[in-house]
This record gives structure tokens, C-alpha cells and sequence, in this order.
């Protein structure tokens, strides 16, 4: 996942680029002038620099230092330092938002935890509720399929009683002779 390059890495490399230029602006300055006390100390080309630069000396030897030093503190950083730093920057804001994401799932989760407890034991009471009601309807249904059982069986042990009667009675009726009358329904 490649994150766009933030304006403060675009400001800070062009702002090396200028700071590049003055540093080495600085930089040749300096060995300008380092070469002219060479010259003027050792006589080269007997030009007559070591009277020539006496008096201006004074002068000349602090600018040597001060250019010196700020080329060497006015150089640009290089690419590694300058991708180091804008990595750890974002490795920083990645840090803080991790941070924020969890405190704040940990906050819905506490919040979650909280009404979902206060509704679980409602619902579970609210089921049970319904689960007993459930329960005396269906133990309302058995007794009365039951006895409509026992309603029948008894109905139909009457009836077996009457066909066997009438069957006995058709029977005796057939052997006398006698026309037996049909049987009736019940």
C-alpha cells in the first residue's frame, strides 16, 4: 500500500535543492579563499600576495571559517536520511491511528457489551416467559387429543359391542330361519 508522497516531503526536497545550491555556493567560496592563503603563504608565482593579503587577513581567515563551517552545516540531507525520516513520519501517524482505531473499538465494544447485557437478560427472560406459555399450550393440546382418544376408544368398543349383538342376533335369526333385519348405523 503506497501512501502519496505528503506536501511536507515535496516542500523539503525542493527546499534541499536551494539549500544545496547555497551550500555548495559556500563550499567553493571557501577553498577560493583557503587557495588564496595557500598561494599568499607559500609565494606562488611570486606575485607578492602574502603583503597584499596582510591587512586583509583579518578578515579574510574568520569569512574562511564561517563559510567553511556553514558548507558543511548547510548541506543537504541525502536521499536515505531524507526517505528515513519521511518513513518515520509515517510510521508515526500510522502508530496514532492504530491507537485511535483501538481505543475507539475498544469503546464500542464496551458500549456494545453494555446494552447487549442489559437486553440479553430481558430477552432471556422474555423467552422463558414464552417457552412456559409454549409449554401449557402444548401440554392444553395433548390432554385434549388425549381425551378425544379415550372418546373414541370408548365409541368404538360401544360399537364392537353392537356388531357383535347384532351379529349374534343375525346369525341365531339365519339359523331359525328367520329374515335377520339389517343392522342400523349408530
Amino acid at each position: 500500500m503506497a501512501a502519496p508522497k505528503s506536501n511536507k516531503a515535496k516542500s523539503a526536497s525542493a527546499s534541499g535543492g536551494m539549500m544545496g545550491m547555497v551550500s555548495k555556493a559556500l563550499a567553493v567560496t571557501a577553498t577560493i579563499i583557503a587557495t588564496l592563503f595557500f598561494a599568499a603563504m607559500f609565494d606562488v608565482g611570486h606575485m607578492g600576495l602574502l603583503g597584499t593579503l596582510a591587512g586583509m587577513s583579518i578578515a579574510l581567515v574568520p569569512l574562511f571559517a564561517v563559510l567553511a563551517i556553514a558548507a558543511m552545516f548547510l548541506a543537504p540531507k541525502s536521499g536515505a536520511d531524507a526517505a528515513a525520516i519521511t518513513h518515520a513520519a509515517q510510521i508515526a501517524d500510522l502508530i496514532e491511528f492504530q491507537s485511535k482505531a483501538t481505543s475507539q473499538i475498544l469503546t464500542l465494544q464496551n458500549q456494545i457489551d453494555s446494552l447487549s447485557g442489559q437486553d440479553n437478560a430481558a430477552l432471556k427472560a422474555r423467552n422463558k416467559e414464552l417457552q412456559d406459555q409454549l409449554d401449557a399450550i402444548h401440554q392444553a393440546e395433548r390432554e385434549q387429543v388425549d381425551s378425544q382418544i379415550e372418546t373414541l376408544r370408548q365409541r368404538n368398543e360401544e360399537l364392537e359391542a353392537q356388531i357383535k349383538a347384532w351379529a349374534l342376533e343375525a346369525v341365531g335369526k339365519s339359523v331359525r330361519g328367520e329374515q335377520p333385519q339389517p343392522m342400523k348405523a349408530a
